[in-house]
């Protein structure tokens, strides 16, 4: 009877914890977010068809910083880049749209990639189908998901 009982709290706990740190938010407080802040990525937004998931947080333009950033620059557009402090390394720009298609679905496709820096590829014109994603919030962080 103690175990069941250890058990159901133990569940509850949980249950809290899970519905406090992974959350979803009214569309109109996601799209306000998304455009008011600049965002670390853990990838550059669209450059790899087969990324699963991507990790966006909010960037401190203050912050001196190397890596990945995504800016949604209006109700349709997004850029997504590798950048450097230094200048002084291999970059990427992807160019492209996003839609909304639910409170936590978001739709992005990609027009443009372009290289600069050490690179020597030629710009990217892609003109991509669109993929789709579940947004979801842990803590700080918003996180896509890719559905199959």
């Amino acid at each position: 009877m103690k175990s069941l009982v250890r058990t159901f709290i133990l569940m509850a706990a949980m249950t809290f914890t899970y519905n406090c740190y992974c959350q979803t938010l009214p569309t109109d407080t996601v799209k306000e977010t998304l455009l008011k802040n600049g965002w670390k990525t853990d990838h550059i937004l669209g450059l790899d068809p087969n990324t699963e998931t991507y990790k966006l947080t909010k960037y401190n333009p203050q912050e001196i910083f190397a890596g990945n950033l995504t800016q949604f620059l209006d109700n349709s557009t997004f850029h997504s880049q590798y950048t450097a402090w230094c200048g002084n390394d291999n970059f990427t720009n992807v160019f492209g749209k996003y839609k909304f298609l639910d409170k936590d679905k978001i739709a992005i496709a990609v027009d443009t990639v372009t290289y600069s820096g050490g690179w020597t590829k030629p710009t990217e014109h892609r003109k991509s189908n669109y993929s789709t994603f579940t947004i979801s919030i842990v803590k700080d962080t918003l996180i896509l998901t890719r559905q199959k």
